[in-house]
């Protein structure tokens, strides 16, 4: 059960429950540990975080990391969070019960639960469904008020695709290979002095020698790393090198699957990364079918029933010799494909509606359906051929626009959310 219980929070983003001002309690247990502008936070909630925290990771993990090592890091997160949040009550934005709802059911359902047995394992890891569903609410408000200041502004045209295509085929080694990272950061300041080099090398190289004593890379990057992404374990994803940054390159590629590398010092500090895996890509093949149809559409006169009938007389006089071509022409209301005698030419996986593609690929070459129905009206189906399709190409096309996209949307959030905390009155209160 415990690893079950890591990936039901490994699936689920960091809950960031902010009570509201008003419900605020000022005492010894529950003071207020955080002014972010107009609002606070407690302790009492940071506690929740902390403790969230140490849950998703593995229990042998969680002795060996000490609360102050990550507290600092929790509540510069909720600082962010609800700097966003308040922005989203500011603008009004709001999340419905359906919403919510339809959320927790994706989160149970991408770990193999009904939404009933998520909410039961839940609670019995001591979490209530009030206060998930107010963490799911405040994940969907920021992720609202992010698209709102940034996602809309990032565009990527075709010759950043292109671009990026061929940049990954001119770079040298087998860009076929995708490799997973692991990255911990100990950052130095701008101008950093030479005795501040010399501590963040120091720290680095400490890092270093707890991984050769068989520490966990995610263990110390939650402890000490200063990258952003240091509370998942510095995990970087799947990426292949033309994607990294350029200075980590000659270090991968060298790199067998769980090597770590010596610290890598550049402007921003010194980087240690870890090869958690590789994998090659694969093709891709997909199933593209020739068909055609007649469309009977229902309206105030033709019923369901009288439809059907129509494209059962259709069917029998085909199968009797008449051509199907001629009998689209003359009966299928579909327009567009009915000059053409109801071909729809060759059509991919998720082209057309589901019921359609479902009765289509039930079908033999050549064979007729019985009427199908659709949101459009009703269906006579014939099958003309099948044939294999490499979509490779396009999947790397799609892959490469989907990179680039997060990969500017991260920049541009990155940099409003700093912005957004300069402008803001941030004031901590933890205890030294």
């Amino acid at each position: 059960m415990k690893s079950f219980k890591q990936s039901i929070f490994v699936n689920t983003i960091v809950l960031c429950s902010l009570l509201s001002f008003g419900a605020l309690a000022q005492n010894s247990i529950n003071r207020i540990i955080a002014i972010v502008d107009k609002g606070v936070i407690l302790q009492s909630q940071l506690d929740e975080q902390v403790k969230q925290t140490y849950q998703r990771l593995p229990a042998e993990q969680r002795a060996s990391i000490a609360r102050s090592d990550i507290e600092k890091r929790v509540l510069d997160r909720m600082v962010i969070t609800e700097l966003q949040l308040q922005i989203a009550r500011r603008s009004a934005i709001q999340i419905s019960d359906a919403e919510i709802n339809a959320s927790i059911k994706r989160i149970a359902s991408a770990n193999k639960l009904s939404a009933e047995k998520f909410l039961e394992v839940l609670q019995n890891d001591g979490v209530t469904l009030k206060s998930f569903k107010r963490s799911i609410k405040d994940q969907m408000l920021v992720r609202r008020v992010q698209s709102s200041y940034v996602h809309h502004e990032v565009k990527i045209s075709e010759q950043e695709v292109k671009s990026f295509l061929q940049l990954l085929e001119q770079s040298n080694g087998d860009q076929s290979t995708e490799y997973q990272l692991g990255h911990i950061l100990i950052a130095t300041p701008e101008n950093a002095s030479p005795q501040q080099i010399a501590k963040a090398r120091k720290k680095a190289a400490s890092i270093i020698a707890g991984l050769n004593l068989g520490k966990k890379f995610s263990t110390l990057s939650i402890a000490h790393s200063d990258a952003s992404n240091a509370l998942e374990g510095g995990d970087l994803g799947w990426m292949k090198l033309a994607q990294m940054p350029s200075m980590l390159t000659p270090y991968v590629q060298k790199m067998q699957a769980n090597e770590f590398s010596a610290p890598i010092e550049s402007p921003s500090g010194f980087h240690i990364i870890k090869l958690f895996a590789t994998r090659g890509q694969q093709k891709v093949m997909v199933t593209k079918t020739h068909v055609r149809h007649i469309l009977i559409k229902i309206n105030a006169l033709v019923s369901d029933k009288i439809a059907q009938e129509r494209l059962l007389n259709l069917k029998q006089r085909i199968e009797n010799g008449e051509d199907f071509t001629m009998l689209a022409r003359a009966n299928s209301e579909d327009r567009g494909s009915a000059i053409s005698g109801g071909d729809l030419n060759w059509v991919q996986p998720g082209a057309l509606v589901p019921a359609f593609e479902s009765a289509m690929n039930e079908l033999a070459i050549n064979d007729i359906s019985l009427p199908v129905q659709t949101q459009f009206g009703w269906h006579l189906i014939q099958v003309l051929g099948r044939e294999q399709q490499d979509n490779t190409q396009l999947m790397r096309e799609a892959q490469a626009r989907s990179q680039l996209q997060k990969r500017k949307a991260d920049a541009a959030i990155e940099s409003w959310l700093v912005k957004l905390r300069d402008d803001a009155y941030i004031e901590y209160r933890l205890a030294k």
